[in-house]
């Protein structure tokens, strides 16, 4: 088995294109940090002050998102009664944003987001990002900005004779990017949650994409057979589950983008036991990058490892036999 390269997000991979020559604008100009906008955390600290105590002032944390012109932050449990005068505070100092979210976690099968408005009312939202536009709400479904150079270096990694699944799609955050700029003949984008597919079908309009083919449903039920190059795996929640559609879905051979989660020093481990289970179903595989997306965690990384993946001798691998050990 090959070992993949540990590549830290900020390091290009050496056999994709070059983004910077790309039409690919990788510039985070949409990454959510309103303190770029000529106020330091520190100026906005101290602002807060204004309305909160010293102490209060101090519980105050970044990690802000802006996606549009919403912002979203998180604010702790003890400041929960001085949310509206923080969000008002907020308003003040960024007046080009239209509404401030306070994100409080993450609910239900769909991974929605749990959130409540704190300054504003409007949160239906344009984000631009890549040279895409996404529209949104995000108080209805989740599009994370910290993912960034992710989605900046899928835009380019496709070719226009390439046929792609995105299994978990969303409102497009790869599918879009990768239909515009690097053209790839078919995408089939699956997304199982109604109100992110309908968000995803707008996103396609509005980017003008016609190699875009949407599939609203389980992708574990409704991913095409044999018909993809690549397939993009961009759930890290137990991705194990969904491997088998992924390996069916190859034109008998192709690269699959698989995003994981594991703990900081077993990423080497995961890759093992990944073509181990790759191997096992009759495919030959070997890892050509292991990358971390972000830090997750103090103990766990968000990484993605793309798989060369092909099937041996004509066989599937047992793909339509029993899913024992899959679930």
């Amino acid at each position: 088995m090959k070992r993949p390269m540990y590549i830290q997000k900020s390091k290009s991979c050496s056999h994709q294109r070059d983004l910077n020559n790309s039409s690919v604008n990788n510039r985070p100009n949409n990454r959510s940090n309103p303190l770029k906008r000529g106020i330091s955390f520190r100026g906005v600290k101290e602002r807060l002050k204004e309305v909160l105590s010293e102490g209060e002032a101090d519980l105050f944390r970044g990690g802000w998102e802006r996606i549009g012109d919403v912002l979203i932050i998180e604010l702790p449990e003890e400041l929960e009664s001085k949310k509206l005068l923080i969000g008002k505070e907020m308003h003040a100092m960024f007046p080009k944003i239209k509404t401030i979210l306070n994100r409080k976690g993450i609910t239900s099968k769909f991974r929605e987001p749990e959130t409540e408005i704190i300054s504003g009312k409007d949160t239906l939202t344009v984000h631009k990002e890549n040279s895409c536009l996404f529209k949104i709400d995000p108080t209805k479904v989740m599009f994370c900005a910290g993912n960034l150079a992710e989605r900046a270096r899928m835009a380019a990694i496709s070719a226009p004779d390439e046929t792609v699944l995105d299994m978990f799609s969303g409102i497009g955050q790869f599918t879009i990017p990768m239909a515009r700029h690097s053209n790839p003949r078919k995408i089939f984008s699956i997304e199982k949650n109604p109100v992110a597919f309908r968000f995803l079908n707008e996103n396609v309009k509005l980017n003008k994409l016609d190699n875009v083919e949407t599939i609203l449903g389980d992708c574990r039920e409704v991913s095409p057979r044999g018909v993809a190059d690549r397939v993009v795996m961009g759930y890290f929640v137990r991705p194990e589950r969904f491997l088998r559609p992924a390996l069916a879905a190859l034109n008998g051979r192709g690269v699959i983008h698989y995003h994981d989660l594991p703990m900081r020093n077993e990423v080497e481990r995961r890759a093992d036991d990944l073509i181990s289970t790759i191997n096992s179903s009759g495919y030959d595989a070997q890892i050509i990058t292991a990358r971390v997306v972000k830090s997750y965690s103090p103990a766990r990384v968000h990484c993605v490892f793309d798989v060369e993946c092909s099937r041996r001798d004509g066989r599937d691998g047992g793909m339509m036999g029993r899913r024992d050990g899959w679930q």
